[in-house]
């Protein structure tokens, strides 16, 4: 009976181990991080197709350099005290603006942001965040 259990147990495990080989074709994953979930590093050939008839290009962003569709906004650059006045956000270095007498910051050049940077309202640096 103990011959017969550890025989189901290693068959069981095999079978787990062949669903985790990546299929023919499959867009190729990042490594799990937190919690075990990964995600695709290309894009699928539909999704590239989608990405630049919407006026895309596809770039690999981020700490993993995942494929993403990234939209350009025309005022990219442009000096800002406020993120209305931006197309994404305006955005600046994270500072004490009371010291400063105020901040100005840039337009941000798409609407994948990545790095640190803190978000430029009324002339205030304020929400500062790192996006990996």
């Amino acid at each position: 009976m103990a011959a017969l259990r550890t025989f189901a147990i290693v068959a069981l495990g095999a079978l787990a181990l062949g669903a985790c080989t990546p299929q023919a074709g499959a867009p190729e994953a990042a490594p799990a991080g937190e919690g075990g979930v990964s995600f695709p590093r290309e894009m699928s050939a539909a999704d590239r197709a989608s990405c630049t008839a919407g006026g895309g290009t596809v770039q690999r962003r981020g700490r993993i350099q995942a494929e993403q569709c990234v939209h350009a906004f025309a005022d990219a650059g442009r000096q800002c005290t406020d993120s209305a006045q931006c197309q994404g956000k305006c955005i600046g270095e994270a500072v004490d603006t009371a010291a400063a007498g105020g901040s100005v910051g840039q337009c941000q050049a798409d609407d994948r942001l990545f790095g640190c940077y803190a978000e430029i309202k009324g002339g205030k640096a304020v929400n500062a965040i790192c996006v990996d």
